[in-house]
């Protein structure tokens, strides 16, 4: 029996038909588009989190009130109930930071994907 991860997106018509079977979320909570369907940690894989995450951005040295105002808008956009729900749609659910949080999320999850690429020993490809 084949097993894999993937973006919701690229089995959500394979589930719906029949064809796969979701066991479980690599997230810390369950998918508003998926909610009977454990998170990795319900599954008895407590350490396995990981997810796929993007991130608007500026330019380096935008000025800060501009960036504060395209983070508002984001904020707004997010909380809208129509744009709110196309994204959990698509099995993503959306998160509006503020920028300092943003930067600190980039860091972490740039020192934890380089240590695991590393210890994997797998090769930068050319």
């Amino acid at each position: 029996m084949p097993l894999g991860f993937q973006w919701l997106p690229n089995v959500n018509a394979p589930l719906k038909a029949g064809g796969a079977k979701a066991l479980a979320v690599a997230a810390k909570t369950r998918l508003a588009a998926l909610p009977d369907v454990p998170t990795t940690v319900e599954a008895g894989l407590p350490d396995y989190i990981a997810s796929g995450w993007f991130a608007l951005l500026a330019p380096r040295n935008t000025p800060k009130e501009i960036v504060n105002k395209l983070n508002s808008e984001l904020k707004a956009a997010i909380n809208d109930p129509a744009v709110r729900a196309k994204f959990q749609d698509v099995g993503a659910e959306p998160v509006a930071v503020s920028p300092e949080e943003a930067a600190k999320f980039i860091t972490s999850e740039t020192i934890k994907w380089r240590d695991i690429i590393t210890k994997a020993g797998v090769q930068q490809i050319q």
